[in-house]
């Protein structure tokens, strides 16, 4: 399995100084900035769920309690934080034990479960429990004038934000199913005044924590969001071409873009700056995906690779495909993702294997040439959907070992451009337009440009699983 290993170290560099001009590289966490004892502690530990204190809360406290805290060790910290969540378990096991006996057994499995959780092992089967979706299931929502290109939901499932090629962004209420927001697309001479895109939008991308929403467009732009307001935050334009998909680390606000420029960027929200960038794929970057782990999963083109980029290794794996252009890649679970191509292949692979573990061809079936656009699983489980030219999406179930076996096919117009599974599998949303997103090779004048919401019906009310 070939991989390589850059000789350069990772830097942060800050956007503003770039600007300026002096394109100055920020050390990363090797090299911190010096810090007080305090501020030094917190950022030795950035993946912790501690909860910030109100300031209600806080005028009580003594300075000497304070000081405390400004003294505490890396080690105690960690010792405070298990100490807090062993707490926060029993709090949640006592609940649960008036309906069972076994205590002891309870506390096992929950603890067992948040370390499967934690390594993205856990995982749940939920696709024999999902009916196939009637019509009156399916709503259509109008309000781009062209193609929709990319669509998001919000962590608390309450918003869908969707990016078209006329340049908007809407932001629709899932409950009332309308606009709640709309951003409008500029003309290209606007380009310096206006604030939004002007071209394209191409791809999007959500925080796991509902923080922070991006775009990337044509014109090689990404625009960083606030969810709530659908004010503009701050604008990067590392890329040279259009910014073809972007991926959050999940429970973090690291970034991870991919471009026509064959590259990949690494960006950090949390500083507002760029990171690095890594190469390797010899054609356009169409996809990229990432979950929990440091690393990101990308798809390039007609070079027919997949590639697993480990960040902190500064390596990759690299994975040769003997199809047609790799379109789109998603992850299932931290070993296992699944690609589609322009061949109408869908292929599932496993990160320690170099060939696919399981390959389906044919897996849409149309009137003519089928390329599959987008593939989406319920992150942890055995359910997949993959959406195609042909007129329909198609539901999988994922076994343990890949093996794919398609379950209902959905009847839906156009190209269907991109898909996302709410949280607990609630719902489907799918992008669909006239014309692919990258293209206009060719356009189904009777198709819609629209957001389809779809129910997914269960067999049982409790299989509404929890997935968290």
């Amino acid at each position: 399995m070939p991989f390589f290993i850059r000789k350069r170290g990772r830097t942060v560099v800050n956007q503003k100084s770039k600007v300026r001009g002096r394109n100055k590289a920020l050390p990363d966490a090797s090299r911190k900035p010096k810090l007080s004892k305090a501020e030094d502690v917190e950022l030795s530990d950035e993946g912790s769920d501690e909860e910030i204190p109100s300031d209600e809360e806080n005028v009580g406290r003594s300075s000497d309690s304070d000081s405390e805290l400004e003294r505490e060790t890396a080690q105690e910290k960690r010792l405070r934080i298990a100490k807090e969540y062993l707490s926060q378990v029993e709090a949640e096991i006592d609940e649960a034990a008036d309906s069972e006996d076994d205590t002891d057994g309870l506390l096992s499995r929950h603890l067992q479960h948040d370390a499967r959780k934690l390594k993205g092992k856990h995982f749940v089967p939920v696709a024999e429990h999902i009916l196939e979706p009637k019509p009156e299931d399916i709503t259509l929502l109008k309000g781009h004038q062209l193609s929709l290109t990319c669509v998001v939901i919000s962590p608390d499932n309450l918003f869908i934000y969707t990016g078209s090629k006329d340049c908007s962004v809407i932001k629709w209420d899932v409950q009332t199913q309308k606009k709640v927001h709309t951003v409008h697309g500029g003309r290209k001479s606007t380009v310096l005044i206006h604030k939004g895109h002007t071209t394209h939008i191409l791809s999007m991308a959500i925080s796991s924590s509902g923080k922070f929403l991006v775009t990337g467009d044509q014109a090689a732009q990404i625009i960083v969001w606030n969810p709530q307001s659908m004010e503009i935050l701050r604008t990067f334009s590392g890329h040279k071409a259009a910014v073809t998909g972007l991926a959050f680390r999940r429970e973090s606000h690291e970034l991870f873009s991919a471009s026509k420029d064959k590259s990949v960027k690494v960006w950090s929200l949390d500083e507002m700056a760029y990171v690095e960038t890594v190469f390797g794929h010899q054609d356009s970057v169409l996809a990229i995906d990432a979950m929990m782990k440091e690393r990101a999963v990308s798809v390039g083109g007609r070079d027919n690779t997949v590639r697993v980029w480990k960040i902190v290794e500064e390596s990759q794996f690299v994975y040769n495909s003997t199809g047609g252009s790799l379109d789109c890649v998603c992850l299932i679970d931290e070993e296992k993702f699944v690609t589609g191509s322009d061949s109408n292949e869908l292929c599932v692979w496993k990160v320690l294997k170099k060939k696919p573990v399981s390959t389906v061809s044919n897996a849409h079936e149309g009137s003519g040439e089928c390329w599959i656009n987008c593939v989406r699983a319920l992150r942890n489980t055995d359910l997949l959907a993959s959406g195609s030219n042909s007129g329909n999406i198609k539901l999988w179930k994922v076994s343990h070992s890949g093996a794919l076996s398609a379950i209902h096919s959905i009847t839906v117009p156009g190209f269907v451009n991109d898909l996302q599974f709410a949280s607990g599998g609630k719902f489907l949303v799918a992008a669909l337009g006239q014309e692919h997103k990258l293209g206009r090779w060719w356009t189904m004048k009777e198709a819609k440009n629209a957001l389809a919401i779809i129910k997914l019906p269960k067999t049982d009310s409790k299989s509404s699983i929890k997935l968290s």
